[in-house]
């Protein structure tokens, strides 16, 4: 049976940061015909709550970080090792379906702040689980949910 690894907030409620239901029907259905290994990199990997602060890409001392939006702590090399940890025991995945826009998750759309208390946007990167998918899975297909809707209508 192929495997599909997907954003976990894309099939089950509640994980995006702020509570609010992401799930689409198209992608839950899935379940139906492949198998599909869930993760939410920041509920489980970084063990942080629903709802809880945005995480924000961020220039600081000359790099981009990862940093929450209330008090500026640093996730960025902890997502990147758990990540890599989690990948690394995965298996064969044959695809993954990602969330849009997200900081760990968003497939060269996720924001790149000015600065930490602003909306002001810099750019647009690869989020920081979907870096290390691209690195340890090159050739397979990663796609958003906002993709596989295009792809379907």
């Amino acid at each position: 049976m192929r495997r599909i690894l997907v954003s976990r907030c894309l099939i089950d409620f509640p994980y995006r940061y702020d509570g609010k239901d992401t799930r689409e029907k198209e992608i839950v259905d899935l379940k139906n015909y492949y198998e599909v290994i869930p993760v939410c990199p920041e509920v489980e990997l970084l063990n942080l709550s629903v709802p809880r602060p945005k995480l924000k890409f961020v220039p600081y001392k000359e790099k981009i970080k990862l940093l929450r939006e209330t008090d500026g702590k640093d996730f960025t090399e902890e997502l990147r090792k758990k990540s890599e940890e989690f990948l690394k025991n995965l298996g064969k995945v044959d695809c993954a379906i990602l969330k849009s826009k997200s900081p760990s998750c968003g497939i060269g759309d996720a924001k790149i702040y000015k600065c930490l208390n602003c909306e002001e946007e810099l750019g647009r990167r690869d989020g920081i689980f979907t870096e290390v998918f691209k690195k340890l899975f090159p050739g397979v297909p990663i796609i958003s949910e906002k993709d596989l809707k295009a792809h379907l209508l």
